[in-house]
């Protein structure tokens, strides 16, 4: 995936390929740099041999050959996205853009729209979606859009810096679209099970976690842009659900699965950085050697790690051995969770409930009459 940070990463902000968000750069969506271009507009820049070796997108549009890039291949010409597109060849935003050509009086709605936005997963396996003013016959090509009606009011804006006359619906409304196809059955993706919550709760959820990330929407701001498109009552627990913290859909799902895996007096918290010096929790400007834990329970000195594909070479399970050992020299206790886990729920709440039982257990061990003569950790008294 390329490393984060340096002048790259600076000029493609600078140029706009990354929408301003809450999260770290890994949890937003890169513009691709490679852009379609009508053929006619094609043909007065270059020769037509020139323009006949371009890939043909659509009817009358033409992707040109990539450029040569150096640096994260996520910075080139096909940007930063999931990696899923199913069926289609290019990025949703791509498309968007080689259909918009073909409709230029349209809007961009739904996943296509959220993706715009700046959301890096699920919408590039969907359908463009362009919204219209007037009645449109939808293509019978399968790699073609669904048109469908732009109800009145609906609020638009432009964002993407290649393509300023592009309008796609506000990131709250395409939110609020996006919810509504999870909701109703239409978009999935496989998720493990979690207590209580059914599959299309936690996937509603997972999206909410991802917004949360790469835009900078407040609670309010989702809730008043699902008026009218999702039930208010569904719409508020989702958000209850919800974490600002969560830097991926799986450290959503496994923050879910145990978050009633601890006493009542304590809570989970996300992305909790811990000082490697001595175990102290620090700010994220803190300087020094560090760890940050998906989810942890500071009180307890608990911490959890989802480790994604990138853990799985050799280097970076030395490194998260290391890590592993520290923290214990420290007094934490952690835990590391694998998609394999994820999925056995039974063998990762046994591992959760093993580390909460000996964190409390070494927190006794901790108490100091003398500074704290009046509450026995044992008694309660």
């Amino acid at each position: 995936m390329g490393t984060f940070g340096g002048k790259l990463w600076d000029r493609a902000v600078r140029d706009g390929r990354i929408r301003p968000g809450r999260g770290p750069l890994f949890t937003r969506r890169v513009y691709p740099s490679r852009t379609p271009v009508l053929r006619q507009e094609a043909l007065q820049r270059a020769p037509r041999r020139t323009v006949d070796r371009a890939e043909r997108a659509a009817r009358g549009v033409i992707l040109p050959p990539p450029a040569d890039h150096e640096g994260p291949d996520r910075l080139g010409p096909l940007g930063w996205h999931s990696g899923d597109t199913g069926i289609y060849r290019h990025d949703i935003v791509t498309r968007l853009r080689i259909h918009w050509l073909c409709a230029p009086d349209c809007v961009g709605g739904g996943w296509c729209a959220l993706a715009s936005h700046g959301l890096p997963y699920w919408a590039d396996s969907e359908k463009v979606l362009l919204l219209s003013r007037t009645s449109r016959r939808n293509s019978t090509d399968p790699y073609g859009p669904v048109y469908r009606t732009l109800p009145p009011g609906t609020p638009t804006v432009c964002v993407d810096p290649e393509f300023p006359g592009l309008r796609v619906v506000d990131a709250a409304t395409a939110v609020a679209q996006c919810l509504a196809t999870i909701r109703g059955g239409k978009k999935t993706w496989w998720v493990p099970e979690v207590p209580v919550l059914g599959h299309r709760e936690v996937r509603s959820v997972q999206l909410l976690d991802a917004v949360h990330q790469c835009t900078e929407l407040t609670d309010g701001e989702l809730l008043a842009g699902a008026r009218h498109i999702v039930d208010k009552d569904w719409m508020t627990g989702l958000l209850e659900l919800s974490d600002h913290g969560a830097q991926s859909p799986m450290e959503t799902v496994l923050r879910l699965i145990v978050r009633d895996e601890l006493p009542a007096e304590y809570t989970w918290t996300s992305q909790v950085t811990v000082s490697l010096s001595d175990g102290a929790v620090v700010t994220a400007e803190y300087r020094g050697r560090r760890t940050t834990p998906d989810l942890a329970c500071p009180e307890l000195r608990v911490a959890l790690y989802y480790d994604g594909a990138h853990h799985g070479g050799a280097g970076q399970t030395e490194t998260d051995f290391r890590l592993y050992q520290e923290l214990r020299k420290l007094g934490w206790e952690a835990v590391r969770v694998n998609k394999g886990l994820l999925a056995d729920r039974a063998e990762l709440t046994a591992h959760v409930r093993g580390a909460v039982e000996r964190a409390r257990w070494a927190q006794r061990m901790r108490w100091d009459p003398f500074t704290d003569p009046f509450t026995d950790p044992f008694t309660g008294r």
